[in-house]
């Protein structure tokens, strides 16, 4: 079982340095990874260093900039499963906004509690770029989240449960 802090916290503690103090930080239910309250605290903010921003209201919705899941790839040089074997063609490519929000998904379902029925909807979505990559569209980023999803598959196996 993988004990470090994860994608999701690793990104959280960056994008807090950069917002005021009384702004929230909350993981987004839509494409974004994040989304905060901080235009309200300071209506300069229209970035945030390490992410990609886009203000809709008055809240700011974040994804990570791509080279945190270049970051991501580096952290495992080895393919740790068949499917991140096949996708490691797409290791060190620039991922599109397409594939930055399914590597926000898979973060978040790591962080959290996901059904078996989410991980399944994440390996299909995946399985699915993966083959809109292999006809020439994007490949960027899916090294990175085949590296989440391997995570899941790995925590929910028997015998990795957390006490």
């Amino acid at each position: 079982m993988y004990t470090d802090a994860g994608p999701l916290r690793q990104l959280r503690a960056q994008a807090r340095t950069a917002l005021p103090p009384r702004a929230f930080l909350k993981r987004d239910r839509g494409d974004a990874l994040f989304v905060t309250n901080a235009p309200a605290f300071a209506p300069e903010l229209r970035e945030v260093p390490g992410f990609l921003a886009e203000r809709r209201g008055a809240l700011l919705y974040l994804l990570p900039e791509p080279a945190w899941l270049l970051r991501w790839e580096r952290r495992f040089r080895e393919p740790p499963d068949a499917l991140c074997e096949s996708l490691a063609r797409f290791k060190g490519m620039p991922p599109d906004r397409e594939n930055l929000s399914l590597f926000a998904r898979a973060a978040k379902l790591l962080d959290g509690h996901p059904s078996p029925g989410e991980v399944e909807a994440l390996d299909r979505e995946l399985r699915q770029r993966a083959a809109v990559a292999l006809r020439g569209g994007c490949g960027g980023g899916l090294y990175a989240a085949a590296i989440l999803l391997h995570m899941l598959d790995r925590r929910d196996a028997p015998g990795n449960e957390e006490p």
